[in-house]
């Protein structure tokens, strides 16, 4: 019955159409994808660019360089999923391969930020870029403001301030 249906076309727009098709719902999907991985990528650049700025011994507010609502985060250092495939393709998020090994050598920390008992962002760092220290629970807004002390090369250190 379909093919009856399909034969019935002139041949060449399903050419045509068919790749249409292909890209619009590879689009849409990759859509997504696309936009969390980016804003990961996104968050970690900007994240470096307001430390690199701060002197050694000011103070940092994490909501500085957040630009959505959150209540609270929860950081996770050396952080070990279980799955370690990386859910960003094509180097959207990750160059090939620096995940798994950020994972294997204990430099992957999570930030997992939750608005109205929901998960808004989770975003990766590097631990040898921002180092986190102090953290022992979820903090909010007021309470995520730590130390920034320049670390050894790149690297930046932040403490929390109790």
């Amino acid at each position: 019955m379909i093919k009856d249906a399909l034969s019935v076309l002139p041949a060449r727009p399903i050419v045509y159409v068919v790749p249409l098709i292909v890209i619009v719902v590879m689009s849409l999907y990759y859509a997504d994808i696309y936009s969390r991985c980016s804003a990961n990528q996104q968050f970690r650049a900007s994240l470096n660019e307001a430390l690199g700025e701060r002197a050694t011994g000011s103070e940092f507010e994490l909501r500085e360089v957040t630009r959505f609502a959150w209540d609270r985060v929860r950081i996770v250092t050396e952080f070990e999923p279980e799955d370690r495939a990386d859910q960003c393709p094509f180097g959207w998020n990750w160059a090939a391969g620096e995940r798994e090994s950020l994972i294997e050598s204990g430099l992957l920390t999570v930030m997992i930020f939750v608005h109205r008992a929901a998960i808004v962002e989770y975003l990766e760092i590097r631990h040898d870029e921002v180092a986190i220290q102090g953290v022992e629970a979820s903090l909010s807004p007021q309470a995520a403001v730590f130390s920034v002390v320049s670390g050894s090369g790149a690297g930046v250190t932040l403490s929390l301030n109790k």
